[in-house]
């Protein structure tokens, strides 16, 4: 089953905040494919993974909140593939009722963003949050694979900030974005450190020598069973960031340095992250627009591509 942990929809760009919505359109347009968010796309995206948890977003500090219209219509759409994410802004006044009834509302996970946001995660506010996601059995996914604006509070996404957290909820599960980009080592750390905070592949698959080099740090320090997938669409396709995953080692092939085993990459691209986390019930695995030998030893081929 291959689960996309870190999805996003949203009908203009202008909702992610004037500040953001720039960095969005700057990100664009130094790449071929702008990074499209609409319903369409997404729906296009998702053949390509048995599940996906979309995320909301929700920052007092950048003026900015997604609809949660979107979300709901893809969901309902998706005979039980699509879990929903609420975004929560813990300094807001109703943030701690909105996690209380979050499981009650369809949500399945509550999205925040230390630095989006402006947060100490050891802030009185933010402690709150965690308690009641913790109480209510809700994974609480931490980060952002989208660029940064200049407002963000860079100081506050540092991930061993997370360490108080992790201590004072041992049975709530954090899920650190990117593996904490651009702060890996710290990330690590807690992996190593704490059995319920794990991280993801979103925005680093795009990034194949940094993919390489964190993959490499987890296998060494024995937390590479702790990586879940996920593409932070529309920042990347999930297809793409499978391709990218499987294809690590041909970076590795002209030095001597050891290839990550081909089992430990499909086990992060296929591991039941619904179960792991307590998202739901994991749907029945169905038709994907990848082939079914991610895992072979030959290179992946995507449907449609020639042999």
């Amino acid at each position: 089953m291959i689960v996309d942990l870190d999805m996003r929809i949203w009908p203009r760009t202008e909702e992610l905040g004037d500040e953001l919505a720039a960095a969005v359109r700057r990100l664009g347009s130094t790449r071929w494919v702008q990074p499209d968010a609409s319903p369409d796309a997404f729906a296009v995206a998702a053949r390509g993974v048995d599940a996906g948890l979309v995320l909301g977003f929700e920052s007092g500090l950048l003026r900015a909140g997604i609809s949660d219209t979107l979300m709901r219509a893809a969901a309902e759409r998706s005979a039980g593939r699509v879990f929903l994410g609420l975004a929560v802004d813990p300094l807001s006044a109703s943030a701690s009722a909105r996690v209380e009834s979050a499981r009650k509302d369809g949500y399945s996970a509550i999205w925040m963003d230390c630095a989006l946001q402006g947060f100490n995660p050891t802030d009185t506010r933010a402690m709150r949050v965690f308690d009641r996601a913790e109480a209510q059995q809700l994974p609480v996914m931490l980060g952002w694979s989208g660029p940064v604006p200049a407002s963000a509070r860079l100081e506050f996404g540092r991930p061993y900030l997370l360490d108080e957290v992790a201590r004072a909820f041992p049975r709530l599960s954090i899920v650190v974005s990117g593996f904490g980009a651009p702060f890996h080592s710290e990330t690590i750390a807690l992996l190593a450190k704490h059995d319920r905070v794990f991280t993801t592949t979103a925005g680093v698959a795009a990034r194949p020598w940094e993919l390489m080099q964190t993959l490499q740090s987890c296998r060494d320090h024995g937390v590479e069973h702790k990586v879940l997938f996920a593409s932070g669409f529309p920042f990347d396709l999930p297809t793409r960031a499978i391709e990218a995953i499987y294809s690590v080692n041909s970076m590795l092939s002209a030095s001597s340095l050891p290839n990550i085993a081909r089992s430990v990459l499909r086990e992060i691209v296929e591991r039941d992250s619904i179960s792991l986390l307590g998202l739901g019930v994991p749907p029945a695995a169905g038709e994907r627009s990848l082939t079914r030998t991610l895992a072979s030893d030959g290179p992946l081929r995507l449907t449609g591509d020639s042999a």
